[in-house]
């Protein structure tokens, strides 16, 4: 269990998470003034403090740790929160067919439903005690009500799934949008902030130029995998299906288990994209699709 710090501002501090915050462990935040601490986000194998409040970026279980044990309030996007209703409800939302891997799942992320989770929405503002306040940013892509946390006066923005690794955004959840992520990552652009961190590995930024670059680094992925797409589609009609396992979004030798389930959701996303800017027509009469 990790208590390494990294203090960010005067009233926030990152919690380091075991392999330096790699899926499927990270690094979450706490906002501290006078007796009130806010959790952005619990962490596999962290040992944050007690919260009076836990803010969820969004409801994937990497984020939710022991939510219940960790703060006394649970909050999280409106668009969000049917996700945390029942693991039937979160299943759904992942798009994960159901396995053998249900319970040590659960057992791993120590998952519970949080049925009681307040919702909060776009502009919501909460104050943590004094002048320190926590912003709600919208970035949506990643689920529907993803979002970041911009914390004043510290200038800290933290960008959470916004994770700036060089595999690129994850947009595979139901509620997931192609369309939303591009829009996020221009966003995070427009937010002024001293500091900008992600929930993951990458950061903490204290200089523009570096998470720019990585921000371009990161945003690349999309156009790698519609140019793997669209040679597959130069040499003939294909399904959705057909694409799969090729390398498009992951390597074949180092997929993880969830593999299929994620990268045919993406590359459906990828395909609808190409079929409404007339790159791709389809789907035909047998689901297939072809290059215009």
């Amino acid at each position: 269990m990790s208590d390494e710090q990294v203090a960010l501002g005067p009233h926030v501090t990152r919690w380091a998470g075991p392999d330096g915050g790699r899926v499927p462990y990270g690094n979450p935040l706490t906002v501290t003034a006078g007796e009130s601490t806010v959790l952005l986000d619990a962490g596999l194998g962290v040992a944050t403090p007690p919260a009076d409040l836990l803010l969820l970026s969004h409801y994937h279980e990497d984020h939710t740790v022991d939510a219940l044990a960790r703060a006394s309030t649970v909050a999280i996007h409106r668009s969000d929160v049917f996700a945390l209703q029942s693991w039937e409800s979160f299943r759904t939302a992942g798009g994960i067919p159901e396995g053998d891997w249900e319970a040590d799942f659960r057992r791993q992320f120590s998952w519970n439903a949080l049925p009681d989770a307040s919702v909060f929405d776009d502009d919501a503002v909460f104050d943590v005690g004094g002048d320190v306040r926590v912003h709600v940013v919208p970035l949506p892509g990643h689920t529907a009500g993803h979002c970041g946390f911009l914390i004043e006066p510290d200038g800290v923005f933290y960008i959470a799934d916004v994770d700036l690794s060089t595999f690129g955004p994850m947009y595979s959840d139901i509620g997931s949008s192609l369309a939303d992520i591009r829009a996020t990552l221009d966003a995070v652009t427009q937010v002024q902030a001293r500091v900008v961190v992600p929930y993951h590995h990458k950061g903490p930024y204290f200089t523009r130029e570096e998470f720019l670059e990585d921000l371009a680094l990161h945003a690349a992925a999309l156009d790698a995998r519609e140019g793997r797409l669209l040679e597959q589609l130069a040499a003939g009609p294909h399904t959705a299906s057909d694409l799969l396992g090729r390398g498009i979004v992951y390597r074949v030798a180092t997929a993880p288990w969830y593999a299929d389930a994620a990268e045919i959701a993406m590359i459906r996303r990828h395909l609808d994209d190409l079929v409404s800017r007339g790159v791709v027509i389809g789907p035909d009469a047998d689901g297939r699709f072809r290059l215009a």
